[in-house]
């Protein structure tokens, strides 16, 4: 199925979560926030929120600066 990743189409096998998404897209899921359809999706829930056709996930990364 597909789904997107910040903007990007990626194809995922059915039954995939949101943890599996994040290791597909190849991305380091410690020290990120996710929200899957503009909802917010805490670390402890990423193991057990599946996915379906059409789902965006948005992956935010903390940066520091000033």
């Amino acid at each position: 199925m597909e789904i997107s990743v910040n903007d990007k189409k990626i194809t995922v096998p059915e039954h995939t979560t949101l943890q599996g998404a994040l290791n597909l897209a190849g991305i380091n899921p410690e020290g990120v926030a996710t929200a899957l359809n503009g909802e917010v999706v805490p670390l402890v829930e990423r193991d057990t929120t599946l996915l379906k056709e059409g789902d965006s996930i948005l992956v935010i990364q903390p940066f520091y600066g000033g």
